[in-house]
């Protein structure tokens, strides 16, 4: 694919930075690299899913999954163009980092195109002032599963304050929490009063859920597509960015903020990060089999078009719950750095190396450090063993240093 000549450059990642050009200069990129990256993306997919990418590769989907993805939004809708590139980032925020995190969200709704909006560059009145939505994300994934790309991975996005400085996030499309009344369902605008489209709960039934979750007791299933593009994307991030995503670091929003409830049970979070790490084809993994393939085509037309305008009531990444790093929180519960985290746990007894890395021997100190806590605490105070530094272990490591 030739190279633009203008101002847009490579970065040390190897990716191209689409920011350093002009709007125009952009969307002209886009009008004469568009069709060679469309095939280079599809090429690159398939390629993914039986065997393991190089890292020129795997870059060079990445930077044709930008184009791609942006000649799609202008080929939608024209208006919806005209406020991309999205400037809702934090830029050159990723570019030195030596660990980088990853987390699943959804979306709370049903159309990738609203979710797009919303982390668009258009601004609207917001306590007061004219101001972007304070919401974005690397890329977003519908139904269908194709994904989008849309911030740059030498930037930042601002999808969870407590990781906005070191993490590629992801945007699922899906509908998250559901709620019944007299046999229909209904999901979050308008205090869950607005339908889910019949067809869409005739493709994707909603699943009760055993046990209640967070206050959830039925949700919506992902697809499939959903989740095979979720691997093979997160095997070509792999392939491009080798040895910046360690294993553990694949986390899911839930993790981070005790209000959220994404990714949830239904999602198959291990099963899917370690296909993300083989070479395997991923319609042969037998988890796979408990999903939908998809939804068909109109079912996600006629979903879209309900829900044109009420995409600022999401809570995922409403008025109210920005994730911008700006933003007060009313959770005080606070993630630190790995150093912070090797610095608390020495303190604390647990000797580790203390480099900002989040390596084996530091997920080893943490699983040990809450193994310990939760003997010496109540049941109901308990951390998860998982060796991750979540908010809670967090919290737990600097009330334990003052025990």
């Amino acid at each position: 694919m030739p190279r633009a000549k203008m101002s847009e450059e490579t970065t040390e990642l190897g990716l191209r930075d689409f920011t350093k050009l002009s709007d125009k200069e952009f969307w002209k990129l886009v009008e004469e690299e568009g069709g060679a990256a469309q095939t280079k993306v599809q090429e690159i997919f398939e390629k993914a899913d039986y065997q393991r990418l190089n890292q020129r590769e795997a870059i060079e989907a990445l930077d044709a999954l930008f184009i791609d993805s942006h000649r799609r939004i202008r080929e939608h809708n024209k208006a919806l163009a005209k406020v991309y590139p999205t400037k809702q980032l934090t830029k050159n925020r990723l570019v030195d980092l030596e660990d980088l995190w990853w987390i699943d969200h959804y979306t709370s709704g049903v159309s990738r195109w609203s979710t797009l909006s919303w982390f668009s560059a258009k601004k609207s009145k917001r306590r007061g002032k004219l101001r972007y939505n304070g919401a974005s994300t690397h890329f977003v994934l519908g139904y269908e599963g194709y994904p989008f790309y849309i911030i740059p991975l030498m930037h930042g996005a601002w999808h969870e304050r407590k990781r906005n400085k070191d993490s590629i996030s992801i945007e699922m499309v899906n509908c998250g929490t559901i709620k019944e009344k007299n046999g229909k369902f209904y999901y979050w605008p308008k205090d869950y009063t607005q339908e889910v489209p019949p067809q869409l709960v005739a493709d994707l039934p909603p699943t009760r859920l055993p046990f209640n979750f967070r206050g959830a007791k039925i949700l919506q299933p992902f697809t499939a597509s959903q989740i095979k593009y979720n691997i093979l994307l997160k095997r070509i991030i792999l392939a491009a960015l080798p040895g910046k995503i360690d294993r553990a670091r694949f986390s899911q929003h839930q993790e981070w903020r005790k209000t959220k409830l994404d990714m949830g049970p239904l999602w198959p979070f291990k099963d899917v990060n370690d296909a993300a790490h083989d070479a395997f084809p991923v319609s042969q993994y037998s988890f796979l089999s408990k999903f939908a393939l998809a939804v068909k085509d109109g079912t996600i037309t006629e979903a879209e078009a309900i829900e044109l305008d009420i995409e600022d009531q999401n809570p995922e990444y409403g008025h109210d719950h920005s994730t911008h790093d700006d933003d007060v929180d009313d959770d005080t519960q606070e993630v630190m750095s790995i150093r912070e985290v090797q610095e608390y746990l020495n303190r604390c007894g647990f000797r580790v190396e203390v480099d900002d890395r989040f390596g084996p021997r530091t997920k080893n100190a943490v699983a040990k450090f809450q193994t310990v806590y939760n003997i010496k605490h109540s049941s109901t105070d308990a951390l998860a063993v998982d060796g991750i530094p979540g908010p809670r272990t967090c919290a737990a490591l600097k009330h334990y240093e003052k025990e």
